[in-house]
């Protein structure tokens, strides 16, 4: 494939993940039961919703080289609160530890919260693949330049 055509490819599982994330933002916000909050349940809004601002970079990233490193630095972004603070052990132990002892409406949220955060885990693998076929387009389009990709 071509360069552009591998962007395109791209730009559609970027916006798939943009829509997971959105699913999850709405987990985290919106169907968090009401009452005496949680400071790890603010926590995790706040991760959420600079998230989404990141992803909009990426979906409207043109298929320039910049675009490419707006893109590739939005999922790197995501990667690391994915990771760090949606699914590691000590993240999720303190979400458990959170609601424990609260009633059933918070045990189903983090349910909501943690399959949410599967999903964008999947779409986030999914625009990585895609992103890797795009630098290797990048690489060959430079050597074909010559500008010395190739050393």
């Amino acid at each position: 494939m071509t360069f552009r055509a591998e962007f395109t490819v791209l730009a559609g599982k970027v916006r798939l993940l943009a829509d997971a994330w959105h699913a999850l933002e709405l987990a985290v916000c919106e169907d968090r039961p009401g009452g005496e909050g949680l400071a790890v349940a603010d926590h995790l809004a706040e991760v959420v919703t600079d998230g989404a601002a990141e992803l909009q970079a990426a979906t409207l990233a043109p298929a320039t080289a910049d675009g490419l490193h707006t893109t590739a630095a939005a999922l790197l972004w995501v990667r690391r609160r994915i990771d760090d603070e949606y699914r590691s052990h000590t993240e999720v132990s303190a979400l458990l530890r959170g609601v424990q002892g609260r009633e059933t409406e918070w045990r189903g949220w983090v349910k909501g919260v943690r399959r949410g955060a599967d999903r964008c885990a999947d779409a986030l693998r999914d625009a990585e693949d895609a992103m890797l076929r795009c630098w290797r387009e990048a690489v060959e389009l430079a050597e074909l330049d010559g500008c010395g990709a190739h050393r």
